[in-house]
């Protein structure tokens, strides 16, 4: 396999664009063009974006896992567990349209006695830091967020839907990696690595949910053990394209580690 500082020379050139074509055995839109077909956006109900019932295509490919992993130096065994790709029902729900942010904690926090975050100065988030995603949230916190808002953690189904859309985009914006369009690869930058939740409208899910790839990882309510839950999109510190998919679930985290670079949305049955 290829070293993490040969990748790189491909990243490079990859981000310098490419007009057309083949990425991760899918068509490529350019930037001028856009992204592939957009479905209509719903209604924005309470922040929150209403995502109608159907099916869409969850997972990756057997081909794109080839070409991914051929292409970034990876084993397939790297993120052969997306497949094979499917198609999934799910009934009609609401997804938060932004991540939770340090101010709406906040209020959660002063209503119910809830800890403060460890990074907020005397028990009260910096001014500069309102409309960022909250981090430092492990699943218990989250989870207790959701119940005070009437809501809950979504599903790892619900959330890759939002994200990607019915048609099995690679991004949320589409098939062509933009690395405008999110908050990512920010390790060894001083000062502040998170984004205000609405810095990337360019990265908009085809349903208009914003901020699922980069910025904070996010909490599912489900994982792949009891103590250990999913956490998608990437985040400030990724550096690796192939992270900051829809599809990826090479990451989960204890459900007691609140790292700085976890967060969550939530979503609410229709």
């Amino acid at each position: 396999m290829k070293a993490k500082l040969e990748r790189r020379t491909f990243l490079s050139r990859m981000l310098a664009g490419v007009g057309g074509g083949l990425l991760f055995g899918v068509p490529v839109v350019s930037a001028v063009s856009g992204c592939t077909s957009r479905q209509p956006r719903p209604e924005i109900i309470d922040g929150m974006i209403k995502i109608p019932e159907g099916i869409f295509l969850m997972g990756t490919t057997v081909d794109q896992v080839a070409e991914l992993t051929a292409r970034f130096g990876y084993h397939p065994s790297w993120i052969d567990h997306e497949s094979p790709q499917r198609e999934v029902y799910l009934p009609a729900y609401l997804i938060d349209q932004y991540p939770v942010t340090n101010e709406q904690y906040h209020v959660f926090c002063k209503q119910t006695g809830h800890p403060p975050r460890a990074y907020w100065t005397g028990g009260t988030p910096p001014s500069d830091l309102l409309d960022h995603p909250v981090s430092m949230v492990t699943h218990p916190d989250a989870l207790a967020y959701a119940e005070w808002a009437g809501k809950k953690l979504p599903t790892e189904e619900q959330w890759e839907k939002a994200a990607r859309g019915t048609e099995g985009n690679m991004f949320p914006w589409g098939n062509e990696f933009d690395q405008d369009a999110c908050c990512w690869n920010r390790i060894g930058e001083n000062g502040l690595r998170t984004d205000p939740v609405d810095a990337h409208p360019s990265g908009a899910s085809p349903y208009g949910v914003m901020d699922m790839a980069g910025n904070l990882f996010e909490w599912c309510v489900d994982g792949p053990s009891p103590n250990n839950a999913f956490l998608k999109g990437g985040s400030w510190m990724t550096t690796e394209i192939i992270d900051l998919r829809s599809a990826a679930r090479g990451n989960s985290g204890r459900t007691n580690n609140g790292g700085n670079f976890y967060g969550f949305r939530c979503v609410k049955e229709v």
